[in-house]
This record gives structure tokens, C-alpha cells and sequence, in this order.
């Protein structure tokens, strides 16, 4: 296998830390490897928005196992961003500087639209559709919500709130009630319904979830064997039985799984939020997110310098 057709792909999430390595193909590319390691970086923040030691060493192990194997795969080019956790930090040099020296390559911290874009294109490169689309992304610290006509983007918005900051807002002793996700849904419908106009304007025929949270609510449809797709009365059943348990240390027993359990109310908060914002019935899980659209960014770049 030519080393000279491997690329690795990086995202520096406000929750977890991706890494995606593929080898470059006629058609596209194959995947060789894919790592994910929750970090919890935005559990970190401070009041002042400096993020904590423990978030910093949490990185730092991980991007250090990340160096490794890309020593072991030996890409020719990699691409590390960063997102809306190292965007809001205080001590951002700091935090870039331990996690270069650890990954041995240049992260970039990306703005919001570029991070929207990026999801959008890893959502939408294999559906193969030139229909109107609407991808949502439910990050640590931020939400991507992008309407598109198959893969060109058109509304990016990056929002700011997430799953890992509305749980620790709203849910950080893990108790689960009524009046805790109201609390939630509504401080999240209130970044959401001001651009709700301009979304529904827009249009589209298949929305997509780009994120752990979709993940998850897939995870709790095969526990309860619901046979549809993940739609609105579905993510509501979620919710009701979430609170129905009450705590956030009984969620495995309703199928959600052990990596995600500790920000799920959070993000399942802000979904709650699209819903009813957007009016939306119906979503499917998309096949890419944000270092996806990083690989697909890279082999743009490779055509170009080739042609």
C-alpha cells in the first residue's frame, strides 16, 4: 500500500477527539483506521472560559496516542482542527501548544461556518442526491444547523450551546425531571427560533443528524425494537422515559449506551429544541460529520495540485 496515497483527518471536538485515516482511491477513498476518545474538553471550561488542567491533560493523552499511529500509518498529509471549545478558551495558546507538541503537527482552530460547512460536506458527500437537505450537528459546545441542496451548503449557523455545557447547566447532578428539560429546551429554542424563519424559508426533504445524539436515540430504537425511522413522537417516548427513570446513572437501562450516558439530557435537550423550532418530523442518521468533510476537503486539494 503507497504511503503516498494515505491522509489523516483530525477533529478536536468540544467532547470527543476523532481521528480518521484513509488511503486515497479512483473512486473516493477507503477508510483505514478511525479512533475516537471522549476528552469532555468543554467539561473544563471555567467561568472565566480558561479551560482546566485535567480537560488539557485529558487532550493531552489523547492526541499523544493519536501521534503513534500516525507514525505507524504515515500519511502524507494531515489536517487537525479544532472547534468551538478551543474557539471560546481564555488560554487557547496554552491549550494549542501542549496539544501540538503532543500531536507533532499545526491544529487549526476553524470558525463556526467553517466547522458548519465542513459537517455538511461530510453528511452530505455519499448520499449521491441533489435534494434540499437540512444537517444537524449536537456538538460539546456548539450546534451546527445548515440547510443545502444536495452537497452545497447554503445557511450555516454554529450556535452556542451543547450537549457537554447543557448538561452541566441543566442536568449536573444527574437528576432528570420535567422542569429540568423544560428549562433546557426552552434556553435552547431561544438561539434557535430567531433564524427558524430563514430555515423553514429554505426547505428541504430529508433532514440528517450528524452527531452522538443521534447515535444514541439509534441505540435507545433498537432497545425498545422501535422498527421506524427516528422521528419526532419517537425522540418525545425518549425523553418520557428518560425522565421516567430519573436519573441520569439509570439511562443504561433504556439502551443508551455507557459513552454517552453522561451528556445525553444535554443534547437530547437541544434536539427537543429543533423540533419544535423548526417543526421537524423526521431525521436520519448521517454517514459523515466533521473530519469526513475534512477528508473530502483534502482530496479537493489533491485534484486541484494534480490537475
Amino acid at each position: 500500500m503507497a504511503t503516498s496515497t494515505r491522509i489523516a483527518a483530525i477533529d478536536l471536538g468540544s467532547n470527543s477527539f476523532h481521528l480518521l485515516i484513509a488511503r486515497a482511491t479512483t473512486r473516493g477513498y477507503r477508510i483505514l483506521t478511525r479512533q475516537r476518545q471522549k476528552v469532555r474538553l468543554a467539561d473544563g471550561l471555567n467561568a472565566d472560559h480558561s479551560v482546566d488542567d485535567a480537560a488539557l491533560e485529558r487532550g493531552v493523552a489523547c492526541l499523544t496516542s493519536f501521534a503513534e499511529l500516525l507514525k505507524q500509518y504515515q500519511p502524507i498529509q494531515v489536517r487537525c482542527v479544532a472547534t468551538a471549545t478551543l474557539r471560546l478558551a481564555s488560554n487557547r495558546k496554552q491549550l494549542l501548544k501542549r496539544f501540538e507538541q503532543a500531536l507533532g503537527y499545526p491544529i487549526d482552530v476553524i470558525s463556526g461556518s467553517t466547522e458548519a460547512n465542513l459537517i455538511y460536506q461530510g453528511a452530505t458527500a455519499e448520499l449521491k442526491t441533489a435534494a434540499p437537505m437540512l444537517v444537524l450537528d449536537i456538538g460539546g459546545a456548539s450546534t451546527e444547523v445548515i440547510a443545502g441542496v444536495g452537497t452545497e451548503p447554503h445557511v450555516l449557523k454554529s450556535l452556542n450551546m451543547g450537549c457537554v455545557v447543557w448538561q452541566n447547566r441543566y442536568f449536573a447532578d444527574g437528576s432528570i425531571t420535567t422542569k429540568r428539560f423544560a428549562a433546557a429546551t426552552a434556553a435552547a429554542r431561544a438561539f434557535i427560533e430567531p433564524l427558524a424563519a430563514t430555515y423553514k424559508a429554505h426547505g428541504w426533504q430529508q433532514v440528517c443528524g450528524a452527531s452522538g445524539t443521534f447515535r444514541a436515540l439509534q441505540d435507545y430504537a433498537r432497545e425498545q425494537h422501535h422498527q421506524g425511522a427516528i422521528d419526532a413522537a419517537m425522540i418525545r417516548q425518549c425523553q418520557a422515559a428518560a425522565i421516567a427513570v430519573g436519573s441520569r446513572d439509570k439511562l443504561a437501562t433504556i439502551g443508551i449506551r455507557d459513552d454517552r450516558i453522561a451528556v445525553f439530557c444535554g443534547g437530547l435537550a437541544i434536539l427537543l429544541a429543533l423540533l419544535d423550532s423548526l417543526a421537524i418530523a423526521e431525521i436520519d442518521l448521517a454517514q459523515g460529520a466533521l473530519r469526513e468533510g475534512l477528508v473530502h476537503a483534502m482530496l479537493d486539494e489533491r485534484k486541484r495540485s494534480l490537475s
